[in-house]
């Protein structure tokens, strides 16, 4: 299970470290993923340090058939319902791109996951303000994207990928 989520952590970041650059991708909770927090305002603390803008990537990794990722409406967030679902993920990892402002709201859908902490509000913020914190796990910004990219190219980040994959 390690050997797999560090596999996708590279494909991922190698994915993101050739397309675009302007955006910031967030693995929720980090390494820890997406699954039963230890407390119910787990996800909640990660969100809170991070700015999320139009373009950035949200994405939850979990074991498919265990957890699920649902965006849905303030009230099914609050009240941990599926009344007003607006997109469900079933495949893990998911991948969520933000493509406008406001609040969204994201759970778990199988039974008491919401309940035990499983869910996320993230707050976005119109285009152009500045976004700090998060990238794979806070270390790529904007800024050191556009550096990285700029010196070590598209070829480069496939390579990166590919060289891992044969260690």
């Amino acid at each position: 299970m390690a050997k797999m989520l560090s596999l996708i952590l590279w494909v991922t970041m190698g994915y993101f470290l050739t397309g675009q650059v302007g955006a910031m991708t967030h693995i929720v909770g980090g390494s820890f993923g997406w699954r039963f927090p230890a407390n119910t305002s787990f996800y909640q603390a990660w969100a809170k340090p991070r700015n999320f803008t139009s373009g950035d990537k949200l994405i939850f990794l979990y074991t498919t058939g265990l957890h699920n990722v649902l965006e849905v409406k303030k009230e099914d967030y609050d009240d941990c319902t599926q009344n007003h679902v607006i997109k469900k993920y079933d495949n893990g990892p998911a991948i969520f791109e933000v493509t406008k402002p406001g609040d969204h709201y994201f759970i778990c859908g199988l039974k008491n996951h919401c309940q035990n902490g499983e869910r996320l509000k993230i707050s976005v913020m119109k285009g152009g303000e500045s976004s700090g914190g998060g990238g794979i796990y806070g270390m790529i910004t904007k800024s050191s994207a556009n550096s990285i990219h700029n010196s070590i190219g598209m070829l480069s980040g496939l390579l990166l990928v590919l060289f891992k994959l044969l260690i």
